[in-house]
């Protein structure tokens, strides 16, 4: 059995550039552990918005006494906002997404 050999730069002794199988999965990890690291970042910054959007918009005279009733609702009701305008921004780019995903399929099979 000939086993191929990899250099440190992915290149097989055969002379092709692919990566060891090994290699691949580690970099398959690497990638999904950043793609996870980017969503926890972008969801931590739409939340930093949030609160700083609601508490600009709400809290009219900040002091160390408990929020009162109309404060806190209309926070929620901010809040509740902020979310369903994302809700709306999100559904609207998975549908393109998809949208150009069928795109490019259909143009890959008419290329055949």
């Amino acid at each position: 059995m000939n086993a191929e050999q990899y250099n440190e730069f992915g290149h097989s002794s055969s002379g092709t550039s692919s990566l060891h199988p090994s290699d691949a999965v580690k970099l398959q990890a690497a990638v999904q552990e950043i793609e996870k690291m980017v969503q926890i970042q972008s969801q931590l910054e739409i939340i930093k918005n949030m609160n700083a959007k609601c508490f600009e918009r709400c809290i009219y005279k900040p002091s160390s006494s408990p929020l009162g009733n109309g404060e806190r609702q209309c926070i929620a009701k901010c809040m509740d906002r902020f979310q369903d305008g994302l809700k709306v921004v999100n559904s609207t780019i998975m549908q393109r997404h998809r949208q150009e995903q069928l795109a490019a399929q259909d143009s890959a099979g008419m290329s055949l």
